[in-house]
């Protein structure tokens, strides 16, 4: 008992310090163990566990598509095509029951695997991210989008059970808690 606490808080903090190419070297390693575990477990007749294994390979997939970024980097689109292509073969191996594909996906897997891990010597830190500037928007410092708001709808105009006062830009509910609409 001692030894499993032992590797799953070294785990763990494994994970929490962990660089972003790190964390993905890593998913990709459980993909792999999942997806053998899979193929190991259907040869010795063990459909359910394989089937979970499977699952689970399939779930370390599609956590690494969802975090992709291909508005960030233009090749995380190219790279997106790969585990595109890994998530419909993990799906089609589950609807026709054909566990041995699992051994045609492995090498892909590896591949990967061995990309990060290249990326990881050349880059140990994590990179720097682009910065997002936050910028403040007071009543003071906001332009009206289209001209005055006044004029572009009707006094007394109803949104909802809402009504609407249009003096100084101003968005009044009918128990007078209100925000600009020159923001």
């Amino acid at each position: 008992m001692f030894e499993y606490g032992a590797t799953n808080s070294y785990l763990e903090t494994e994970v929490l310090t962990a660089t972003p190419q790190k964390l993905q070297m890593l998913l990709i390693g459980g993909a792999i163990r999942f997806g053998q575990q899979a193929l190991n477990l259907k040869n010795d007749g063990q459909d359910e566990a394989a089937w979970e294994a499977l699952l689970r390979c399939r779930g370390v997939i599609t956590e690494i598509l969802i975090n992709l970024k291909p508005n960030v980097a233009p090749v995380a689109s190219q790279v997106a095509g790969i585990y595109l292509f890994l998530f419909r073969e993990l799906s089609d191996i589950q609807i026709s029951n054909q566990y041995e594909k699992i051994a045609a996906l492995l090498p892909v897997l590896e591949e990967e695997r061995e990309t990060w891990r290249q990326v990881c010597e050349v880059m140990p830190e994590a990179p720097e991210g682009p910065r997002e500037e936050v910028k403040e928007i007071t009543a003071a410092n906001s332009q009206p989008l289209a001209g005055d708001v006044s004029s572009a709808t009707p006094s007394g105009a109803h949104w909802g059970s809402t009504a609407a006062t249009h003096s100084a830009g101003q968005y009044q509910s009918e128990h007078g808690s209100g925000f600009s609409l020159d923001a």
